[in-house]
């Protein structure tokens, strides 16, 4: 860090350039404005010395699109009866935000150094004169970026930094002369990788269609079959269901010793083997290359009973692995859950919430056509830490056998402890494609996806939903009384081990409060199933009157954690936490650390951290902090007038400007380009 960027820092710890409010200081007129602020509800109460009377409302239309930027221009020409401008709302998604951030970050990596001289030198690339990268460092060195005046993470971590001469903190391990990379062996620091890296050799098979779904399509094909409107009739109707056992028995009595189990999971199997046997030729294709000691293992297969079902020869994984119905299990019962959270649930943000005492953590939403297709981006969301010790994998889709294909690619490929089914997405581009909340209205097809992905799936299987599509029409309850229908005769476990249930329905998205009466009541008719609840968790008193006035088997704790990840922590000891703002910082510092250990700290793998942590900081300038409430507990939709915090870092952590937010990262990743422009995904979080 420069000098004079640590004089920055050290005087936002220490300054306070607001003095605090006196009450006999203050004017009549402010004084009745403070007490018409206490009195309107959804308004959190500030302590009257630290409310901001003074505060100008500012707005960056820089970083606006034109179409806003000639309303704000026609909103100031405008005046109402009292000569004041109108004020403009701004709501909803920034749909350029994607466009301007990419604007900025075009020119990232045009080094086009070669990759084995970046990390091991010269003598390891194995083309090298032919090779058509290059392999010149002093050129390189020439025109290289100045280094951020700050350590590298890496390097005082680990002793080595994989980004060598790239890395943008290359001051603490860089020859200015040679280039090369220094490297201080520690043995008491061993890099730990993430889990979960996306595998060459799948990438190759999935971007050239290639991958093997023979199982899963299989599956398909059955329950397609089995599951229709008809079959689904005749299952409800107890007198149809009884002739057609009575007519089973009779064509079964040869099978002695079998159970009789109807589950949906042995008719599977039942069928694949049936299907196998009598579809000859195209057992034939399958087994061309098969040796023939593999042709007599199979002959004796078809003989003898096995235990577990197979579509081939038995191999020493078939036999180990578990039955349908001897899946792993997992305690879901008041556990500290972390909800999936799109764009800003990633590894780096998951990490902080484990140091504070979260114990279920589940990647952000996948798109399964999206991971069939071989997308890098979508598999980044599947990668795991290895601090995670109960992680799952969120999917989304809309097809049976999209969702089956991706639970079957996953089982083979990656690890992890459950699967979620999101049923509760509410943004308009998933739920038109019939995925999300739109899923439970086809409940045939959510029944042959669940029931397929049960069959296929080693791991418990989790569905998450909504109170339903329209405010006024909640539909989980019904969804919640199918899907507890769906186990055997025989057994007593269920195809979902676990919902979790947003009190909102889809029209609410966060608007209004969750509705946890009617969570209660979905929890009562989901017994013995474990439930979660999920909404406005936002203090340990509020999580702990939602575990103890209702039925629910524990809460998912979503927004309140973005705004205070030490939520966990309060929870666990029952307090609540006045923490400074030093302390938040220090927080901001670590996910900064675990960014550039993530995405790299080369000048794209900062932009990329700088980009997630301004992200997260859209959500974390809403906390209040605690010394400065009049009452607690705070409440999630509580807004606060404008006010001052303790010191200037505390007061510059509470600013809704995005020139504010930059601030923030630039004493932790350096400055920022002259182009730079940043654009949060919705307008509320970014406009005051």
């Amino acid at each position: 860090m420069s000098l004079i960027e640590e004089n920055t820092s050290h005087s936002l710890f220490q300054q306070t350039s607001h003095t605090l409010n006196e009450s006999t200081k203050l004017s009549e007129e402010q004084l009745n404005k403070y007490e018409a602020w206490k009195s309107q509800p959804a308004m959190a109460q500030i302590k009257l010395q630290f409310v901001d009377f003074d505060h100008e409302v500012r707005l960056n239309v820089e970083h606006l699109n034109e179409a806003d930027k000639k309303s704000i221009t026609e909103a100031k020409t405008e005046t109402n009866d009292a000569n004041e401008p109108k004020k403009k709302k701004f709501k909803g998604q920034n749909r350029k935000h994607l466009e301007i951030n990419a604007r900025s970050s075009s020119h990232y990596n045009n080094h086009q150094l070669c990759f084995f001289v970046i990390r091991g030198g010269l003598e390891n690339c194995p083309y090298q004169a032919n090779c058509k990268h290059s392999h010149d460092l002093t050129s390189y060195l020439s025109k290289r970026l100045a280094d951020v005046h700050l350590p590298c993470y890496m390097f005082e971590t680990y002793g080595q930094c994989l980004f060598g001469i790239l890395c943008r903190f290359g001051q603490s391990h860089i020859d200015p002369v040679t280039g090369q990379n220094i490297i201080v062996p520690r043995p008491n620091q061993l890099y730990v990788e993430s889990l979960n890296k996306y595998p060459p050799m799948l990438k190759h098979l999935l971007r050239r269609k290639k991958y093997n779904y023979t199982l899963a399509d299989r599956l398909v094909r059955i329950a397609n079959k089995e599951i229709t409107k008809a079959n689904v009739a005749k299952r409800n109707n107890p007198s149809v269901v009884e002739e057609e056992k009575n007519d089973q028995q009779h064509h079964d009595d040869q099978d002695v010793g079998e159970k009789e189990d109807r589950s949906l999971v042995d008719i599977y199997y039942s069928a694949l083997q049936t299907e196998t046997n009598g579809n000859q030729q195209e057992q034939k294709e399958v087994e061309k290359n098969t040796d023939e000691q593999e042709e007599q293992q199979q002959q004796q297969q078809s003989v003898r009973p096995v235990p577990y079902r197979t579509l081939g020869t038995i191999t020493d994984a078939d036999m180990i692995r578990l039955k349908p119905r001897e899946k792993v299990r997992i305690d879901f019962n008041r556990r500290l859950y972390l909800a999936p959270l799109t764009t800003v649930g990633n590894l780096p943000f998951r990490r902080i919430c484990k140091e504070y005492g979260c114990e279920i953590t589940c990647g952000e939403m996948a798109m399964t056509t999206s991971l069939l297709q071989g997308q890098q981006s979508e598999f980044a969301l599947l990668r795991r830490h290895p601090s995670e010790k109960i992680f799952g994998v969120q999917l989304c889709g809309s097809f049976v056998d999209t969702m089956t294909r991706t639970v079957q690619m996953l089982e083979e490929n990656f690890d992890c402890d459950f699967i979620d089914i999101n049923c509760a997405c509410p943004i308009d581009l998933v739920y038109k494609k019939g995925a999300g909340c739109a899923i439970t209205r086809r409940t045939i097809d959510f029944e042959r996806i669940c029931r397929s992905i049960s069959c296929i799936a080693t791991h418990p299987i989790t569905i998450k939903l909504r109170t339903g599509i329209l405010t006024s029409e909640n539909n989980a309850h019904e969804i919640i009384s199918l899907a507890k229908s769906w186990k055997s005769e025989h057994d007593e476990n269920h195809v979902v081990d676990l919902f979790t249930l947003h009190g909102r329905s889809k029209e609410m998205r966060y608007s209004k409060s969750a509705d946890w009466n009617y969570v209660d009541q979905c929890a009562k008719l989901a017994n013995p199933i474990p439930l979660y609840g999920v909404g406005d968790i936002y203090s340990f008193e509020e999580y702990y009157q939602r575990l103890n006035e209702t039925n629910v088997s524990g809460c998912m704790i979503a927004r309140g954690a973005l705004i205070k990840p030490w939520l966990f922590t309060e929870i666990q000891e029952q307090r609540t936490w006045d923490i400074s703002a030093n302390e938040r910082f220090d927080m901001l510092k670590r996910f900064t650390n675990y960014g550039l250990e993530q995405w790299g700290s080369d000048q794209a793998g900062v932009e990329k951290t700088r980009r997630f942590l301004l992200e997260w900081i859209s959500f974390l300038y809403r906390y209040i902090p605690v010394g400065l409430l009049e009452r607690l507990p705070h409440r999630l939709n509580e807004r606060p007038p404008y006010f001052f915090g303790r010191n200037d870092l505390e007061t510059l952590m509470a600013s809704k400007l995005c020139s504010d937010w930059v601030k923030l990262t630039e004493l932790l990743l350096g400055k920022v380009a002259s182009d730079f422009q940043f654009l949060p995904k919705h307008k509320a979080n970014a406009y005051g």
